[in-house]
């Protein structure tokens, strides 16, 4: 498959792509806050709730969250596409879609919680 044609396949999730990372640095930190909360029940056990953060690494995270998230809808819809490809359902590739925006959004907290991207 040609990559022109990829892309025509995955249109929808390179259109959710674009506006999930405009949406994340124009939120102002919005939908990173809100992409903390289907994480939350595995990551507050490492990283306490949000509101006892403090720093000035605190807000760019935050915002940065939301937008490396807008990604895992292009590896959402590569995934989609090949499941697709293997004659695979419309409700298992919906469900798997699903789940990798959710890991995405347990990806780019732990990612941009980690050590090397705080100040303190």
């Amino acid at each position: 498959m040609t990559v022109l044609r990829r892309a025509g396949a995955m249109k929808r999730s390179i259109v959710a792509f674009v506006l999930a990372l405009g949406l994340g640095f124009l939120s102002m930190g919005a939908l990173g806050m809100l992409l903390w909360y289907p994480v939350m029940p595995v990551l507050a056990q490492f990283h306490g709730d949000p509101n006892d953060w403090h720093g000035d690494w605190v807000w760019p995270t935050i915002i940065g969250v939301g937008m490396v998230w807008s990604f895992s809808f292009l590896v959402a819809g590569w995934i989609n596409l090949r499941l697709e490809g293997a004659r695979i359902g419309r409700w298992p590739r919906r469900l798997a879609y699903i789940a990798v925006l959710w890991l995405g959004a347990l990806l780019s907290w732990a990612l941009l919680l980690s050590e090397p991207f705080r100040a303190n």
